[in-house]
């Protein structure tokens, strides 16, 4: 009967023993974690931390215990003795590589414009589309041999106005009233055309017809508006000057030239 009940008691220990738990709370930083994966590796057990952080799952020594959760560095632990006997802590780190990668879905600033990366795509898209569309820059009636009238239809989206802000009652600054201007204007003359524009006089007539065709507002005209005008015959002269420079370099051919 003795022997018996001494091997009772042995089994109840032994099965305590076998019965362990190792209990604790988890903590990232100063803060509780809910909802964090323990998993008891080495017995195929698991269990999630409570609103507290707090965990409780069997074990036993040497049984290998793993800590998970999202945006957190993964915690791998050997069972110890002293984790058997009494509470511990769990400190996870924020795992920083995925944080960064959210922080990367923030929307890019607008590139800042700049007038001489926007005209040299400008010209390199002319280029381009004269190396694919040769018969559409013939000469067609000017002395020269260059088509200016076409060649300004094509930079004419370049400078158009908002359609909502444009005054239609001025109409738009064609060929004949550039014309008039330069003859009558005090301003803008013959000298403002060499000086300013940098227009030779053998072009003045093609140079009018490229203003003509890009159907500048009228409203330019007017006297409160004749910085605005400025602005645009100058950028006009560049463009236009860009071209006569590229055609003489390339030594294009005067109509019935051999």
């Amino acid at each position: 009967m003795i022997r018996n009940l001494i091997f009772f008691v042995a089994f109840l220990i032994f099965a305590a023993a076998k019965a362990q738990n190792t209990s604790g709370k988890v903590y990232a930083g100063d803060k509780r974690v809910p909802g964090v994966l323990v998993e008891n590796r080495t017995q195929n057990k698991s269990t999630v931390t409570t609103d507290a952080g707090d965990f409780s799952i069997a074990a036993r020594l040497n049984d290998s215990l793993v800590f998970s959760a999202p945006f957190m560095e993964t915690q791998v632990f050997i069972v110890e003795q002293e984790q058997l006997e009494q509470r511990w802590v769990v400190a996870l780190n924020e795992n920083l590589n995925e944080l960064d990668e959210v922080r990367l879905t923030e929307a890019p600033k607008p590139k800042e414009f700049n007038q001489e990366e926007y005209t040299a795509k400008v010209n390199d898209l002319v280029k381009r589309d004269y190396e694919l569309n040769p018969q559409a820059y013939r000469p067609q009636y000017t002395s020269q041999g260059i088509d200016f009238i076409m060649l300004a239809k094509r930079f004419a989206s370049l400078f158009k106005k908002d359609p909502s802000k444009k005054e239609k009652d001025y109409g738009v600054i064609s060929y004949e009233r550039i014309q008039q201007l330069f003859a009558t204007d005090a301003y803008f003359d013959q000298k403002f055309l060499r000086e300013q524009l940098k227009i030779e006089a053998e072009y003045q007539n093609l140079f009018f017809e490229y203003v003509g065709a890009v159907n500048l507002d009228g409203i330019l005209l007017e006297t409160e508006h004749q910085l605005d005008l400025l602005k645009e015959l100058l950028a006009l002269s560049e463009s236009f000057n860009a071209e006569i420079k590229k055609y003489k370099q390339e030594g294009l051919a005067k109509p019935g030239s051999n």
